[in-house]
C-alpha cells in the first residue's frame, strides 16, 4: 500500500508563494513527481492557458495562490473585494479550466487540488467577509469539476487549512482581535505547520485517494469540532 502514495512519473503543477505551496512542491518532488512551481497565478486566461499548455501534459494541480483580507465591514472597499477574488476565485477557476482540458486531452485523468479555509464553511474570525467568501467560491467549484468531470478521471477536492503558521498578513491586513479563531485554546491540537497540510495532499495526488473526489477536508487541529 506504500507504493499507493508513489508520484513517480506524475507531472505536477503547484501554484502559490507561501509556506503551504512550498511544502507541498517539496514533498511531491520526493514522492517522485516532476514538480513546476509558480509563485504567482496570473489572471488573464490566455496567459493561465499558456502556462499549463507549456507542460505539454499535466497530471497534477495544486491550487495554493491565497489573499487574505480581515477587515471591519466599514473598511472593506470594493476594490480590495475584487482583489481578494480575483486571486481565490478566479484564477482558481481558470486554472482549473486550463488544468482539465490538458488532462482530458492526454485521457489518463487527474488530480485538481485547491487549497482552501475552514473559514469558507464556518465563520472563525471577525471581519472575514472577503476572504471566507471567496474561499466558499473555491470550495463550490471543486465540488462543480469534481462533478462535471468524473467520467475523465479528474479528481477535485479542496483541503480547508485551519490555525496554521504559515505566512504573515499582507500590508494593511491586521488579525482582528475577535472571533473564536483568535483564541488558540479552540485547536485541540494547537496551532498547525505547513507539514501538517502537504500529507493530506499527497493523499489526494497519489493512487491512495483514487477513491476521492468532490470533498472538502478540514485539517484543522480540531477546530470545528471545538
Amino acid at each position: 500500500m506504500l507504493n499507493a502514495f508513489d508520484l513517480s512519473g506524475q507531472t505536477a503543477l503547484v501554484v502559490g508563494n507561501g509556506k503551504i505551496p512550498h511544502a507541498i512542491a517539496r514533498l511531491f518532488a520526493e514522492a517522485g513527481a516532476v514538480v513546476t512551481h509558480e509563485p504567482e497565478p496570473a489572471f488573464d486566461e490566455a496567459a493561465i492557458a499558456s502556462l499549463v499548455g507549456a507542460h505539454g501534459t499535466l497530471d497534477i494541480l495544486v491550487n495554493g495562490a491565497v489573499r487574505t483580507g480581515f477587515w471591519p465591514l466599514d473598511g472593506l472597499t470594493m476594490e480590495e473585494w475584487d482583489r481578494v477574488h480575483a486571486v481565490n476565485a478566479r484564477a482558481a477557476f481558470l486554472l482549473m479550466k486550463a488544468a482539465v482540458t490538458v488532462m482530458r486531452a492526454h485521457g489518463r485523468g487527474g488530480r485538481l487540488i485547491n487549497i482552501s479555509t475552514i473559514g469558507s464553511v464556518h465563520p472563525v474570525l471577525n471581519g472575514n467577509y472577503a476572504y471566507g467568501a471567496s474561499r466558499a467560491a473555491t470550495n463550490a467549484l471543486t465540488r462543480q469539476f469534481a462533478l462535471d468531470f468524473a467520467a475523465d478521471g479528474i479528481l477535485a477536492n479542496a483541503i480547508l487549512v485551519g490555525a496554521v503558521l504559515s505566512d504573515p498578513f499582507p500590508d494593511g491586513c491586521q488579525m482582528p482581535p475577535t472571533g473564536p479563531g483568535a483564541t488558540p485554546g479552540r485547536m485541540l491540537r494547537g496551532l498547525g505547520s505547513p507539514e501538517d497540510i502537504v500529507p493530506t495532499a499527497l493523499l489526494l495526488a497519489s493512487a491512495a485517494g483514487r477513491y476521492i473526489t468532490g470533498q472538502t477536508i478540514a485539517v484543522d487541529g480540531g477546530f470545528l469540532v471545538s
